[in-house]
């Protein structure tokens, strides 16, 4: 499998090379076979994927190191489940870019599909490298041939267009690759070796966390980079002018690939490696994601253009990735991820069709349209079926993703203890909601006023053709993942989820420690040893309050010091204070210890327990990060 995703990445790269040799007709045929063999070599990736694998298929060699130096940089590509159904996604689209582009792109055909093969291996190589110089890299080359497809074969202004993108591009990677390169300093100042591997820095990351400070800095460059990318409200000015200018393939391969770079960046650097950071950050970030969502649908409402109204759809639905992200709760990051995916399925048929409704009628006015469905019936239904997927209608992905990153934002508003955060989380999971409403208000508005109601009249008069057999080939398989999707996305979230919560953890405990947490949707570590804990009972309401503590596995530690000792390093603790009454005490048969058996890893390790002061029955659980 190792030397599969090997050749999946550069073949279109190679395919690139001989493309430039072709004439105008055989450059789309090598293209189109091209683009097979890639998507073909990601199903098999996909079907060979081991469940929980963080390096399935790996290639991994010494690049720029040598024996004696402290210089560790590495080519190394993997598959994880995070990456997993992104690289499966980017072949997919590419497929669907080079057939849509067949008749729409007639000057300079090869130079075209040189570069869209390029942006191909770019992509691929994106999601799959695990050395930090190699991301760069792959992460910089992508910007280089959209930048040529949308300044060649753009619109009006493309060469404003292409400039403004690769220029609020470039610099935000250049600040996350000064964030990275810190992490990689920080860590050698440690271990005194620069490497480069991101599961390495992650790994040591884990063990040896930063200090706030430090982690706080960072986390601002890595956001710098990724929120640019995503893009993320207020920095989303580069993206609605890219897309307008961009050729329709340029458009679906940024919408469907690109713009998931970013969220695909916090999911892997700043959750895992900045964990605190990420916490602490966690209100301010939602209320950005919470501001994308209103702002991207308000302002589609308002737009006359086809592409630019699905260009601000596109920052909204990325608004919610970032919300359920950014919740970090297990429910609701699952479910941001699952989102990349849907919307790169949905928003890229959304931009295939308005690509090929302008190769029909050659404009993108909203008012120049009205009745059209009597005459292309076929790219009507597509159009109504690709935009039930984008509002979320049950059944298609939209619904999956969106209603679990709302659940799970919804847990981290209202299951954890009241505090002045927990009121704003309250107030984001609403305005949240009201962007669903938005959203379907605008595309359906859409879907109306474009293709139903009285015809109007056009300036380009005549036959107009339905799709041909090519244009519905590039459709059917993005309808058939996002119906796949919508009735079963328990295959797709088990090859993401163990990844994801490997990720994910230790950024979650520190947001419940932060922010309170409901026993109830907690996931609470069980207590493998507490036999050396016994207790005597002196009253019922102090066995109560014992017996809350034993459920946790979190020793007495007057009663037994040796027991106290064992358990904190397990936890990551580094002292417990309790106020609870000495007593001894063996729970009872039927206490209901195991009642969060299902999820026990999200708990934050470091417990105080006190008892409320006022002879209650149940101790409250306070949980702080100790200096």
């Amino acid at each position: 499998m190792a030397a599969l995703l090997l050749v999946t990445v550069f073949l279109p790269a190679a395919a690139a090379l001989l493309v430039g040799c072709c004439g105008q007709n055989q450059a789309r045929w090598l293209a189109l076979a091209a683009s097979l063999a890639t998507l073909a070599g990601a199903i098999a990736l996909a079907v060979g994927f081991q469940t929980g694998d963080v390096a399935f298929a790996a290639t991994d060699y010494p690049w720029l190191a040598a024996t004696g130096l402290p210089l560790d940089i590495r080519f190394n590509i993997a598959l994880d489940g995070l990456s997993l159904w992104l690289f499966v996604l980017t072949a997919l689209l590419l497929v669907v870019a080079v057939l849509i582009s067949w008749e729409a792109i007639k000057d300079q055909t090869s130079l075209y599909y040189r570069l869209l093969l390029l942006l191909g291996s770019g992509m691929l190589g994106v999601f799959v490298a695990h050395d930090i110089i190699l991301f760069y890299l792959f992460f910089e080359f992508t910007l280089v041939p959209l930048f040529f497809l949308i300044g060649i074969w753009g619109s009006d202004q493309r060469r404003y267009a292409a400039i403004k993108f690769f220029l609020f591009t470039l610099a935000g990677s250049v600040m996350t690759l000064l964030a990275l390169l810190a992490i990689v300093f920080w860590v050698s100042n440690d271990g005194g070796k620069f490497t480069f591997s991101i599961p390495a820095l992650t790994e040591y990351l884990n063990q040896h966390p930063m200090p706030m400070s430090m982690q706080a800095w960072i986390f601002v460059g890595l956001f710098a980079g990724f929120a640019i990318k995503v893009p993320l409200f207020p920095f989303h000015t580069w993206l609605p002018l890219a897309h307008v200018e961009a050729p329709a393939a340029g458009s679906i391969l940024l919408a469907g690939v690109l713009l998931k770079i970013g969220t695909y960046g916090f999911l892997r650097f700043s959750l895992p490696m900045l964990p605190e950071a990420t916490a602490a950050s966690m209100p301010y970030m939602l209320w950005l994601a919470a501001a994308g969502i209103i702002y991207g649908a308000l302002v589609a409402l308002a737009q006359s253009d086809l592409k630019r109204l699905i260009a601000y759809s596109s920052v909204s639905h990325l608004g919610f990735c970032m919300l359920g992200i950014f919740a970090l709760n297990r429910v609701a990051i699952q479910g941001g991820a699952l989102q990349m995916i849907n919307h790169g399925l949905s928003t890229g048929g959304l931009f295939a069709l308005v690509g090929m409704l302008y190769e029909r009628y050659h404009t993108r006015r909203i008012a120049d349209f009205g009745g059209i469905a009597r005459e292309v019936p076929v790219l009507a239904f597509f159009m109504v079926f690709m935009t039930m997927a984008s509002i979320g209608l049950p059944g298609l992905n939209g619904f999956v993703g969106e209603f679990m990153l709302l659940l799970g934002m919804f847990q981290r508003a209202w299951g954890g203890t009241v505090t002045e955060s927990t009121l704003h989380y309250r107030w984001i999971s609403v305005l949240a909601v009201s962007g669903v409403v938005l959203g379907a208000w605008y595309m359906l508005l859409l879907v109306k006023r474009v293709f139903f109601g009285s015809p109007r009249e056009r300036k380009h008069a005549g036959h107009i053709s339905d799709l041909s057999f090519r244009e519905v080939a590039a459709l059917v398989p993005l309808c058939i993942v996002i119906v796949w999707i919508g009735v079963q996305p328990k295959f797709f979230l088990d090859r993401m989820a163990p990844s994801i919560e490997q990720l994910s953890g230790a950024a979650i405990r520190a947001a419940d420690g932060k922010n309170g947490l409901d026993p109830s949707l907690a996931e609470i570590p069980r207590k493998t040893d507490v036999d050396a804990v016994k207790f005597k009972s002196q009253s019922r309401k102090d066995a109560k309050t014992q017996a809350k503590a034993a459920e946790i596995g979190a020793p007495h530690p007057t009663v037994d010091r040796r027991a106290t000792n064992e358990f904190l390093p397990r936890t990551g603790a580094r002292h417990l204070t309790t106020a609870l009454p000495l007593c001894d005490f063996a729970p009872p048969r039927d206490f209901p210890a195991g009642r969060a058996d299902s999820r026990r890893k999200s708990l934050a390790t470091d417990f105080a327990f006190a008892s409320d002061g006022k002879d209650s029955d149940y101790p409250r659980a306070e949980i702080a990060r100790v200096p």
